[in-house]
């Protein structure tokens, strides 16, 4: 056995490969693009109609899926309607 194939003692360096960090850099941007992105397009579903006729636009688009529902927002914003009108 030779001592030139230890290392007691000796702290082992570690090189960093090149363009690691840059690699690491530019995925961290993208996953936090994306992540903005996401919560952009979250945002823009989950806007509540602040009117009434916002609410009869809301009870025209899910008139096909949910037309009970429809029916109950157009009736409350129809009542909402004539009770400013007074």
């Amino acid at each position: 056995m030779s001592n030139a194939s230890m290392t007691f003692g000796r702290p082992t360096r570690l090189a960093v490969p090149r363009g690691s960090v840059w690699l690491g850099t530019l995925a961290a941007t993208l996953i936090n693009s994306l992540r903005r992105l996401d919560n952009w397009q979250l945002r823009q579903l989950r806007e509540e109609p602040k009117t009434a006729e916002g609410v009869l636009d809301w009870a025209s688009r899910i008139e096909a899926s949910e037309p009970g529902f429809a029916s109950d927002l157009r009736a409350a914003a129809l009542r909402s309607m004539g009770s400013d009108k007074k």
